[in-house]
């Protein structure tokens, strides 16, 4: 067996299934930490991710590298871009991975499939839909690198190593504490960014 199919198999057990974005989170997973010196098939304590999705991929990003939100190693922001960036804490050496845009159609992706799965679903055509899923994850699985990934490199800052809480607030307006600095300051009040939301909804 091959590491792919190692690792596509360590995706799909966390996951449940596989499916193009646990494709795209595999491949992101291996291009980079080949980049970074990492083995994927090893634990790697100096890996840090923030993916830009809330879809698949992420699962396959924390089944593969081991990155996880509770132990403040895998960032997630709600960007809905299928982009991850994966640091080395110890040497700021970043890589950012972003499926390639290929709407021009010469070599037909992620968006593409994406595309027609859209259209598909607009006439609810699920049959069709399982048939084009099938047939991604075999054409994703397929591509070279070049052709799926557009693959970023760039010495970034080191990152603070994830730890205990060295700071504790309470957020002025409902009365809920806040750690790691995550609070917003408005003059002399300490507010959490739950309660900045609902005070900008209502204005």
């Amino acid at each position: 067996m091959s590491n792919y199919e190692t690792l596509i198999e360590k995706a799909q057990s966390l996951h449940g299934e596989i499916c193009p974005g646990v494709i795209m989170g595999t491949r992101m997973s291996m291009v980079a930490m080949e980049k970074l010196g990492m083995d994927p098939l090893e634990p790697n304590d100096d890996l840090m991710v923030s993916v830009e999705v809330d879809r698949c991929m992420p699962d396959a990003i924390q089944a593969i590298t081991g990155c996880t939100v509770g132990r403040r190693t895998l960032k997630c922001l709600d960007y809905g871009k299928f982009v991850a960036t994966f640091i080395d804490v110890k040497t700021g050496k970043t890589i950012r991975i972003s499926a390639r845009d290929d709407k021009l159609k010469d070599v037909p992706g992620l968006w593409t499939w994406f595309e027609n799965i859209a259209e598909l679903a607009r006439e609810k055509n699920m049959a069709k839909i399982m048939e084009e899923k099938k047939s991604a994850i075999g054409k994703l699985s397929g591509m070279s690198d070049d052709d799926l990934l557009l693959i970023e490199e760039f010495d970034g800052e080191v990152p603070l190593i994830p730890g205990l809480p060295m700071d504790i607030v309470v957020c002025s307006i409902c009365g809920e504490h806040v750690m790691d600095g995550k609070q917003l300051q408005d003059k002399d009040e300490i507010i959490c960014k739950s309660c900045e939301e609902q005070i900008e909804l209502r204005n």
